[in-house]
């Protein structure tokens, strides 16, 4: 599963690569036929630059929300989830330990592999 979201932003970063060596390869051609001017070409990069990265932005918070809910679907927690149950588990083996009983440290070592 994660494995696969690594993969597709990968290659949307790939993608994106791409397109913005193809729009400055085009916006130079425009200067070069005199169709827009060194200042205007500057100007053009800076807003597809600022569209891209609201819509790389966009498309990592999408991912991310997939990603969440797809791992809620299978049943997969959350490190916070597994954070919270380690911390119950130890204070649940403190206090065994209190009492003299049998401690949990083996069983929070085979849950950690």
């Amino acid at each position: 599963m994660k494995e696969i979201v690594k993969k597709s932003f990968l290659l949307g970063l790939g993608a994106a690569t791409l397109t913005k060596k193809q729009v400055e390869k085009t916006v130079k051609d425009l200067v070069r036929k005199n169709a827009v001017t060194l200042k205007e070409s500057s100007d053009i990069l800076k807003k597809i630059g600022k569209a891209a990265d609201a819509e790389r932005k966009r498309v990592s918070k999408f991912a991310q929300q997939e990603a969440a809910r797809i791992s809620s679907q299978m049943g997969v927690a959350s490190k916070t989830q597994l954070n919270k149950v380690k911390k119950k588990l130890k204070s649940i083996d403190k206090e065994l330990s209190r009492s003299g009983k049998k401690t949990l440290k083996s069983i929070l070592r085979q849950l950690s592999k």
